[in-house]
C-alpha cells in the first residue's frame, strides 16, 4: 500500500450546520470543440496538467461528480476498437498519444474522490465544422453510411445515426460496452438518446422494421430499446455501474409552457425509463431561469413527482446570464423537493464561482438498487509526527475483503469538532483511494488545541462502513494560551506571542470573507483575504504587521469593520 502524502493546511475546526447527508453535485466537463478541455494545445504535458486543475477546482468547491465527455462527433478519448481518437489529443485522428486521456482521468478524478462518469453522445455522430473528422475511414459515416441519416435544422448540417436499425443499435451499445469493460469509470451517462425531431428520413427503416406500430411509437420503443440494451450490456461487466441520460427539460408541456417536448417531439419516454428501472438516474436539462417560461422551479417539481423511487438530478444551464445569479436558490430547491441533486452546464461557467451552500463535502445520492454490503471499517488509526516538517502522519489498516459487493474503494476522513462526536457529513474533511492507507497532514495555522479523527470505509457505490475506526487526538500544544483565554468578544482581538507570531481571534456570525488591511498614516494597504467561518475564528497574521499603525479587519456580509492594537499572549 502506498502512502497518500497530502500536505493539507487545517485552517478551521469543524463547526456543526444544518446539512444535507448526501447530494449529488455534478459537471457536465465538454471536450467537444475543446470547449472545456482539453487546451488548445497539442502538448500532451499541458493538457494534463490542464485537467487536474479542473480536477483540483471541483474538489475544492465541493463538488463530488464528473460527467466527463468521451465521445463526441463519432470520435472518442479512450481506446477503442470501434472509433478513433479524437485528434484533440495530437492533432491527427487516431494519432499515437503518449497517454490514454480517459485512463488518466479517472485516476485523477478518484485521487480526489470524485465520481467518474463517460459521457457519450450516442445518435448525434457529427455536428461540427471540423470537417476532417468525415474523411477518417474509422468514423460511422465511412463505414456505414446506410445507418446515417442527414438532418438539416435552422441552416445546420448534423449526422445521426437512425436508432431504428438493430445493427446501429447494437454497435453502439458494444462500444460502450467494451469502454466500460476496459475502464474503471463510475457510471455511464448519455447523451443525444434521441432523434433530432419528427422531420428525420427513417422512411426505408420504419417499413422495414415497424411491424404495424405507428410512427411515433416505433421511434420510441428504438430509443426504448437503445437504453435498455445498453444498460443490460454495461451492468453484466459492473453491476454497480450507474447509468444515466441528460433528456431534453421539459418531458411533455406543462400549461402555459412553450417548449420541445421531448417525449412528442424527440421519442424520449424518460419517464418511462426512470419508471421501468431503465436507469440509474435521468439529469434532465432544465436550463431556464425560475421566472422563465418554462419555468425551472415547476419543471424541477414535475420531474420530482416523476422519479419513481430512482435518482433525479437537476440540470442547471449555468451559461446563461439570467440563470447565474439564482444557482444558490436553484440548489435549496432541490433540498426542499428532495431531488437527488444538481448538475452544471459547463465547467467553464461555474469555474470563477463559489457555492456557499456546498460549505461541506459530501457523497453522491445514495441508489440502494445498486445493492452492495457496508464495507468493514479501517482498524488501527494512529498518526506520527515529524517536529522538524511539522508533518502529522495518520495511518491505518483495512481488514481483509470477503467478497466483491463489501469492497473498498475509499477511505473517508473525519476531522471531529470532539472527541465524542459522530462521523457526520459536516465533520467529512478528506477522502482518499483505498490504495493509500496514510495521510499527511500541516496543521499549519490551527485554531484550536485538540484535533480528532477518525475514518470510515467506503466502496464502489458510496456506502460507509456502519462503524469508524478508533479516534485519535492530535494536540498542538502551542495554542494553549489561546484556548485559555474563554475568547467570546465579537469583538477582534489581535495578539502576538513570544515568537512574534501575530493572531487575530473574532467571532463570525455567519460564513463570510473577511479582509484584514494595513495603515500606514491615513493610508489602508490590503495585507490578505480570508474566508471565516460561523463561530469562532483565529488568523495568523505575517511578521510583515510591523509596518504599519494598525490593524483593520472588514466582515463584509455583516458590514463590521475594526481597528485593532496589540495584546500580549
Amino acid at each position: 500500500m502506498r502512502k497518500y502524502f497530502l500536505l493539507i493546511l487545517l485552517l478551521s475546526f469543524s463547526i456543526c450546520f444544518a446539512q444535507i447527508e448526501r447530494e449529488t453535485r455534478a459537471v457536465w466537463l465538454t471536450t467537444n470543440h475543446r470547449l472545456d478541455w482539453p487546451p488548445a494545445t497539442y502538448d500532451q504535458e499541458k493538457q494534463k496538467k490542464s485537467l487536474i486543475e479542473i480536477f483540483d477546482d471541483l474538489k475544492n468547491k465541493n463538488l463530488n461528480t464528473v460527467y466527463f465527455q468521451v465521445r463526441m462527433n463519432g470520435t472518442v478519448l479512450f481506446k477503442s476498437s470501434f472509433e478513433s481518437l479524437s485528434s484533440y489529443i495530437t492533432g491527427e485522428l487516431d494519432g499515437q498519444a503518449n497517454y490514454d486521456p480517459l485512463q488518466f482521468a479517472i485516476e485523477q478524478a478518484h485521487k480526489r474522490g470524485l465520481e467518474i462518469h463517460a459521457w457519450v453522445n450516442v445518435n448525434l455522430v457529427y455536428s461540427t465544422t471540423e470537417s476532417n473528422i468525415l474523411k477518417d475511414s474509422n468514423h460511422l459515416l465511412r463505414k456505414k453510411p446506410e445507418w446515417i441519416v442527414e438532418d438539416i435544422r435552422d441552416g445546420q448540417k448534423s449526422f445521426w445515426m437512425d436508432p431504428g436499425i438493430p445493427e446501429a443499435r447494437n454497435y453502439v451499445s458494444d462500444l460502450i460496452t467494451e469502454m466500460v469493460e476496459n475502464y474503471d469509470v463510475d457510471g455511464v451517462h448519455l447523451d443525444y438518446m434521441r432523434y433530432p425531431g419528427k422531420n428525420f428520413n427513417d422512411d426505408a427503416t420504419y417499413k422495414l422494421y415497424g411491424n404495424n406500430q405507428s410512427r411515433d411509437e416505433f421511434r420510441r420503443n428504438n430509443i426504448n430499446s437503445l437504453v435498455e440494451e445498453i444498460g443490460k450490456k454495461i451492468k453484466s461487466v459492473n453491476q454497480f455501474i450507474k447509468l444515466g441520460a441528460a433528456p431534453i427539460g421539459v418531458y411533455k408541456r406543462l400549461k402555459g409552457m412553450n417548449a420541445w417536448e421531448s417525449y412528442y417531439d424527440l421519442y424520449q419516454d424518460s419517464y418511462g425509463w426512470l419508471k421501468k428501472g431503465l436507469v440509474d438516474y435521468l439529469t434532465p436539462q432544465i436550463y431556464w431561469a425560475i421566472e422563465e417560461n418554462p419555468h425551472f422551479d415547476i419543471l424541477a417539481k414535475d420531474w420530482s413527482a416523476n422519479s419513481s423511487g430512482r435518482s433525479v438530478v437537476l440540470g442547471i444551464g449555468a451559461y446563461k446570464d439570467n440563470v447565474k445569479p439564482e444557482i444558490d436558490d436553484m440548489i435549496k430547491l432541490s433540498r426542499s423537493i428532495h431531488t437527488s441533486g444538481v448538475a452544471f452546464f459547463r465547467y467553464q461557467h461555474i469555474k470563477d464561482l463559489s457555492f456557499p451552500l456546498f460549505q461541506h463535502k459530501t457523497f453522491p445520492t445514495a441508489m440502494p438498487w445498486l445493492d452492495g454490503l457496508f464495507p468493514p471499517a479501517p482498524q488501527n488509526l494512529s498518526f506520527t509526527y515529524d517536529k522538524e516538517k511539522n508533518i502529522y502522519s495518520l495511518r491505518w489498516e483495512l481488514s481483509q475483503i470477503q467478497s466483491e459487493k463489501d469492497s473498498v474503494s475509499y477511505v473517508s476522513i473525519y476531522n471531529l469538532a470532539k472527541k465524542s462526536s459522530p462521523t457526520k457529513t459536516e465533520y467529512l474533511f478528506e477522502v482518499v483511494p483505498v490504495n493509500h492507507n496514510s495521510l499527511s497532514i500541516v496543521i499549519d495555522k490551527p485554531k484550536k488545541v485538540n484535533y480528532y479523527f477518525a475514518l470510515r470505509s467506503v466502496n464502489k457505490i458510496w456506502n460507509e462502513s456502519v462503524d469508524a475506526s478508533n479516534v485519535i487526538g492530535i494536540k498542538v500544544p502551542q495554542m494553549n494560551s489561546i484556548s485559555l483565554l474563554g475568547f467570546e468578544s465579537e469583538k477582534p482581538v489581535l495578539m502576538k506571542d513570544t515568537s512574534g507570531a501575530t493572531s487575530i481571534i473574532f467571532i463570525s456570525n455567519q460564513i463570510q470573507q473577511v479582509k484584514f488591511l494595513g495603515r500606514k498614516e491615513s493610508s489602508l494597504e490590503l495585507i490578505k483575504k480570508e474566508i471565516a467561518v460561523a463561530g469562532r475564528n483565529i488568523f495568523q497574521i505575517e511578521s510583515l504587521i510591523d509596518n504599519y499603525t494598525a490593524i483593520k479587519v472588514v466582515l463584509e456580509k455583516e458590514n463590521r469593520e475594526f481597528e485593532l492594537k496589540f495584546k500580549s499572549m
